[in-house]
Order: structure tokens, then sequence, then C-alpha cells
């Protein structure tokens, strides 16, 4: 194992970015950043033994600086919708950025995914990165200091290890990474013929806006992935849930969350290359995204990513959970801090 560090470029306000790479001695390897506390880079092998990137990325910083899609980026401090452009928090309502039509999306508009991290390096095997978000950012009350470390074993397993801690006010922080996964190589071109398995039973529906209309319901034809289905299958669905977004844009209720254990959440495996991965979490809910606005836009070596080019799958607290007092919470009491813990194992068949 080893951590090897070189510079990534520099941005626009002339500060120096880095690249972090840990590697394995069975060769696979994790390269990040801290501009966003992103994941750039991971390899891994086939069922040949061939490594390749599975991560969704650009070879430019300056591709990251755009608002493309939250490549492989840390989302918050809130990630994914909070509807009316709103914080509903201590029986006061706390106006914040609006950058996605009526809404505020991963944080507002320079959110957590355009900030660049302090970062430390971590023995052989991890990289931790860091930032500080002082109350009142993108319309977000109360100081919030926050964490994401990286852990890489020989073992294929990928941990991500949140830490988010409230200052002297009440506030909210929901920390997801936001990678598109394509598991037989960033250069394949589609995501339609893996299949997937989510382990909930529920999900939460959309309104117009994209935003939960607070019901939680049964899975079923397109949204029951209790058992192994081609990704293909659900963004072909009639379902006007998948017509009106193109695809998959959902959040799904894990049903064995307690709020403390980590519990599986997903299976994807993808025939062509024979790669597996399950993601593991101790967070609520997962929002399976299957790259719906993809639009042909130049990636890694030149690749163009087209729709449905990657897969996220964010484990987050629900969205727009603070007008949802009966879902789980995202709320950092005063000097208290939030732990959540992710897991991406990957495996070969």
């Amino acid at each position: 194992m080893a951590v090897t560090t070189e510079t990534f470029g520099t941005l626009r306000d002339g500060r120096e970015a880095r690249l972090f790479t840990i590697s394995t001695a069975a060769g696979s390897s994790v390269t990040l950043t801290d501009f966003g506390a992103t994941l750039v880079k991971l390899l891994f092998p086939d069922s040949l033994g061939r490594l390749g990137d599975v991560a969704l990325g650009f070879d430019q910083l300056s591709m990251y600086e755009q608002d493309i899609g939250n490549f492989g980026a840390v989302c918050g401090r809130f990630a994914n919708r909070l509807s009316r452009a709103s914080l509903p928090l201590d029986r006061r309502v706390y106006p914040l950025v609006r950058n996605d039509g009526p809404n505020t999306l991963h944080g507002g508009a320079i959110g957590f995914h355009h900030r660049l991290w302090d970062a430390e390096v971590l023995g052989e095997d991890a990289v931790r990165f860091s930032r500080f978000s002082p109350d009142g950012e993108e319309g977000f009350p109360g100081d919030l200091t926050v964490s994401v470390t990286y852990r890489l074993t020989d073992e294929g397993v990928l941990s991500l290890d949140y830490e988010a801690t409230a200052g002297a006010k009440n506030t909210v922080a929901n920390l997801t990474n936001h990678t598109y996964w394509n598991l037989d190589g960033d250069t394949f071109g589609s995501i339609l013929d893996h299949s997937i398995r989510v382990h909930a039973s529920r999900f939460t529906p959309t309104n117009e806006y994209n935003i939960p209309d607070g019901r939680l319901l049964p899975v079923k034809g397109a949204f029951d992935l209790r058992a192994y289905r081609p990704l293909r299958e659900g963004v072909q669905s009639p379902d006007e849930q998948i017509v009106k977004v193109n695809g998959y844009d959902h959040n799904f209720v894990l049903d064995a969350y307690d709020g403390k254990t980590l519990v599986k959440a997903v299976d994807l495996k993808a025939a062509v290359s024979g790669r597996r991965m399950e993601v593991w979490t101790t967070m609520p809910g997962v929002q399976l995204y299957t790259g719906n606005h993809f639009s042909g836009f130049e990636g890694k070596g030149g690749m163009r990513y087209n729709r449905y080019g990657g897969v996220a799958l964010e484990t987050q607290f629900f969205p727009d959970a603070p007008r949802h007092p009966a879902w789980p919470q995202a709320t950092v009491k005063a000097g208290e801090t939030q732990r959540s813990r992710t897991e991406y194992r990957f495996f070969v068949e």
C-alpha cells in the first residue's frame, strides 16, 4: 500500500489543487483530488485481470470547476434537493441559494463540490479531506466543520467516513459522494445492461420539480429492484415517474436502516467485465441516478459521455427531509458531531 501526491492544476483563483493516489499491492488504486474531495479515478481488474477505470470523470481540473454534474465529488451542506430554496429549522425558515429551478440542489451554487478542501495523508492507505463551512454559506445557518476519509484496502473495499460537527448553532448536514460508476470501464459507453438490486421496499415519488411529495410508496413495476434487474428495463419503462426525468432520479428507502449499523444498500454487476460492486451504508436512503442529463460532453481520454453513461448511487438522508419530520433527519445540534460511513466493495465474477 502507498499514497502518492502530485499537482492536478491551478484553479481560476490561482490556488493549486492536488491529486492523491492510494495504491494496493494487488494493483488496484483510487485517485482523489482536494477540489471537491472528489474521486477522480478507480482502477480495478475485470474477470481477465485487466485493470480498468470504473469511475467517470475528467482529465482537466478546469472541467471539475464547471457545474456539469458533480462527478465524483462530495456534495453538501445538504446533498440532493431542498424545495422552495429554503431550510425549515428550529421554527425558522432560512432562505438558501436557488440553483435548480425553485429548489436548492447539492448545497447551492457553490456547494462543497466547488470548494478546495484541506487534505491530509493518513498512513499508507487513506486520505482525509476537511473544510470549515461558515455560518451563512449559501444561506445555511451555523458553522459546520466537515471531513471525509477515503480508505482503500487490498481486499477491494473503498470506505468513506464522514464527520460533521456543528458550531454554536443547530444546523444540518447531508453529505454524499456523487461518483458515476460504469463497471465495464469508463470508456464502455453505457450502464443500461448493468444489473442492479436495491435493498428497499419503498421509495419517495417526486412531483414536477423532482421533490418528494411526502409519500413512502411500496416499490412496484420499474421501482421494484429487490431482485436483480437490468437498468435498461427500468429506464425504458412507461412509468410516469421514469418518463418525466428520462430515467431514474429517485430516492429509495433502505429496509435495514437503523441509524447506526452498516447495511447493504445496492448490488450492481456488469456482465461484460464480470465486475460486481456492493454499496453498504449507515444512511437511510440511496438516490439512484442514471446519468439522464449526459449530453456527449468529453470525459477522460476524450471519451464522450452520453445519456446513461454512468450510474450514481448516492447514500443520503432523503431529499427535502427537513419538511417531513417523520423521516430520518439531518439535523446536527450545536456542538455535536454527525458520523456516517459508506463502503463500495468490489468483486470479480
